[in-house]
């Protein structure tokens, strides 16, 4: 019985181990996803009120490759949220027209930048290249002809800090929740253990003969003592039904 009940601790323990790490894992990818679904909303924010402020700017006739004052708005803008670290404008040949950052100025455009604003058509787009990543939208003019792509570029390691700040959060918090599950489980595995032991005893000497024997199986409790009576008075009967037939293939052996 000893063995048996460690062995049902170890199988408990590790019941909860597993519910719970697999509901910690459930909600940190949960967090991630709404996270990353969160982070790119907040940035294409940003980018409309770029796109108004160049759609405001074409309709007194400026061409979009010269609008004098589109540095000064770039740069306001990116003031407004210290997440961002800069704002990036190419068109649609991938070609750098604008940028908050002059040495970008004279840089390719990244491949996976200009895949994923093509891939994303008039929606927004999201993409990683080293250690920046950025979020973006489609421009387009008062005609809602594209003209180019808006890029606001932020840092994959400053996020993934904060992610990795959540997931210790989550993880101290399930080590919590386990060790409480797995004492809880425990105390109540040894609890209904404890009682059916005591349970199972009875039944052993309830199985004897005699009164006494009737009284302890009377006296079953527990949410198994209904069952633990019937199996004694089914074992009863078939034990007289077999005396009974022993003694009549006694008789028949001895006319």
């Amino acid at each position: 019985m000893e063995s048996t009940r460690r062995r049902l601790i170890v199988v408990a323990v590790v019941v909860c181990g597993f519910a719970v790490g697999m509901a910690g894992l459930l909600n940190y990818f949960k967090y991630r996803a709404a996270a990353d679904r969160i982070l790119t909303d907040r940035l294409v924010v940003t980018g409309r009120s770029v796109e108004n402020s160049i759609q405001a700017s074409l309709e007194l006739g400026l061409q979009f490759t010269e609008l004098a004052t589109m540095s000064a708005i770039l740069e306001r803008e990116r003031a407004t949220d210290d997440l961002i670290l800069g704002i990036d404008i190419f068109d649609m040949d991938g070609r750098m027209l604008y940028s908050t950052d002059r040495l970008r100025a004279t840089r390719p455009v990244p491949a996976a930048w200009i895949a994923a604003a093509k891939a994303a058509g008039k929606g927004d787009w999201r993409a990683e290249e080293g250690h920046e990543a950025a979020a973006g939208i489609g421009l387009r003019n008062n005609f809602d002809l594209a003209i180019g792509y808006l890029a606001l570029r932020y840092s994959v390691d400053r996020v993934r800090e904060a992610a990795n700040a959540v997931a210790a959060e989550l993880a101290v918090q399930a080590l919590a929740i386990f060790v409480g599950a797995a004492v809880l489980s425990s105390l109540a595995l040894l609890w209904v253990l404890q009682g059916l032991g005591r349970n199972l005893e009875a039944v052993e000497q309830g199985l004897g003969q005699g009164e006494a024997a009737r009284a302890t199986a009377r006296s079953l409790r527990g949410p198994f003592g209904p069952a633990l009576r019937r199996f004694i008075e089914t074992t009863r009967h078939a034990e007289a039904q077999i005396a009974d037939l022993r003694a009549g293939l006694e008789r028949g052996n001895h006319p």
